[in-house]
């Protein structure tokens, strides 16, 4: 039995939106190495189709955290505000990014298009990677501090 202060419900929306942040991380890695691969191929065309899908995924799970994920944890862990913007900005980042590359893929330039690529998907690791154990750890402090 819970106690009076025990939020199981939200402790399980907590843990189903961690594994979909992470799932979809794990989706747009698949659709990046689709672009990678015919990049690497010199399928232009292809690159630049399966580029637009990369670009539209990435899109909407920014919107997604920044609309739910990031005010979710911002409701049980306020002192997180300052690493919320500083992972909001890095969108902003991102997107500037994706407007380079498709500047690139507008030009036909190939090799400036990969190696945008190659920079955006090591930023790209390197954020997802603060999410996850971001949303991990409040999790884990949600569940500490209901069981006090």
């Amino acid at each position: 039995m819970h106690g009076p202060s025990r939020q199981p419900g939200l402790e399980r929306r907590i843990d189903r939106e961690s594994r979909r942040i992470s799932n979809q991380h794990r989706q747009l890695d698949e659709f990046y190495a689709m672009v990678e691969a015919s990049l690497t191929a010199g399928r232009a065309r292809r690159a630049r189709s399966e580029f637009l899908r990369f670009h539209d995924a990435l899109e909407a799970h920014f919107q997604v955290e920044e609309r739910i994920h990031f005010p979710a944890v911002h409701g049980f862990r306020p002192e997180l505000d300052a690493e919320l913007a500083e992972l909001v900005e890095e969108h902003r980042g991102f997107r500037a990014q994706l407007s380079q590359i498709a500047r690139y893929f507008e030009a036909e330039d190939l090799e400036r298009c990969a190696a945008g690529l190659d920079d955006l998907v090591v930023d790209l690791a390197a954020h997802e990677g603060r999410e996850e154990r971001m949303i991990e750890h409040s999790a884990a402090a949600h569940g500490d501090s209901e069981s006090d």
